[in-house]
């Protein structure tokens, strides 16, 4: 099965034709190691890393061992920018802040060599990263401004950022939570609010992309899986998310508080990622959905 594209007399912003089509964004977010933000003022190019002030940066990211994604974030103070190292940990993130003064690749160099805070999953300040990168995407810049200046306004106690690209702008607002390095898609500020309350929601793991601490595509949604089921009780404690268990590409492993969970996750649609407000939605990146078809715990057979 398969959605078809829009007609060549549609010019339709990508999140419509999303919502429209009921895309599940699931798998969709990003896997890595350590999130940078940067913070520079905007208007941001596109991609962001040509900025003349990040080029530098880039490269010191791309000589370290980790996967990083380095973005771009609206400062908080004009006059005092700084670099934030955003690590995973096995229950939480570790972070560090330098100022970026004259030599921001030093202070970037010394962020990421530094052990920095422990942020435990359950405790302490929230961080909520918005994706408004109207460069990138139309949806981003509109979709994404709204939602943070609304949570700007309801949950001023949660440290916010604007940030760069950090994909599936179809599924705009996206955002990121921290410490727990969850990605999330369609959002509104309640939802948002769930999360960080950790309100047990009924259909919130719908909203969400992936866990940064497992790959791209059917790990993040085997692992998104074992949430919906168990809720937050999947954050704050080591994780491993193993795929192709006995040789079987569509089966995962996930390992959480204590229980193990075997899903076997399939390809779904054949979704295309339409140019946005394009006629027909040309050029179209071709993509696909994953289905959950299979879910057990170790031990409790179906």
């Amino acid at each position: 099965m398969s959605i078809s594209l829009p007609v060549e007399t549609e010019a339709i912003r990508c999140v419509d034709f999303a919502r429209a089509n009921s895309v599940d964004p699931g798998g969709s977010g990003l896997g890595v190691d350590v999130i940078v933000l940067v913070e520079i003022p905007k208007p941001w190019p596109k991609p962001v890393g040509k900025h003349d002030d990040l080029v530098d940066l880039v490269k010191v990211a791309q000589a370290r061992p980790e996967n990083i994604r380095l973005l771009a974030a609206v400062p908080h103070d004009d006059a005092a920018p700084r670099v934030i190292v955003l690590r995973r940990l096995p229950a939480g993130m570790g972070r560090v802040e330098r100022a970026l003064g004259n030599d921001a690749v030093h202070a970037l160099d010394e962020a990421l060599s530094a052990e920095g805070e422990s942020v435990d999953t359950y405790g302490g300040q929230r961080t909520v990263l918005v994706c408004t990168q109207g460069s990138h995407d139309t949806c981003c810049g509109v979709e994404g401004e709204a939602l943070a200046k609304e949570l700007a306004i309801t949950r001023p106690e949660v440290e916010l950022f604007e940030v760069s690209h950090t994909g599936g702008h179809r599924f705009a607002p996206t955002a990121m939570t921290l410490p727990d390095g969850r990605m999330w898609a369609y959002l509104t500020a309640p939802a948002v609010g769930a999360v960080i309350d950790r309100v047990e929601v009924d259909g919130l793991a719908r909203h969400c992309r992936g866990w940064w601490g497992a790959p791209t595509g059917r790990a993040q949604v085997a692992e998104r899986a074992v949430f919906d089921r168990i809720g937050f009780d999947a954050d704050g404690v080591e994780r491993t998310v193993v795929v192709g268990v006995a040789n079987d590409p569509d089966l995962v492993t996930v390992t959480a508080s204590g229980r193990t969970w075997h899903v076997r996750v399939e390809q779904g649609r054949e979704v295309p990622t339409i140019a946005c407000s394009a006629p027909g939605g040309i050029p179209a990146k071709p993509g696909y959905e994953w289905n959950v078809v299979e879910i057990h715990e170790a031990g409790n057979h179906p």
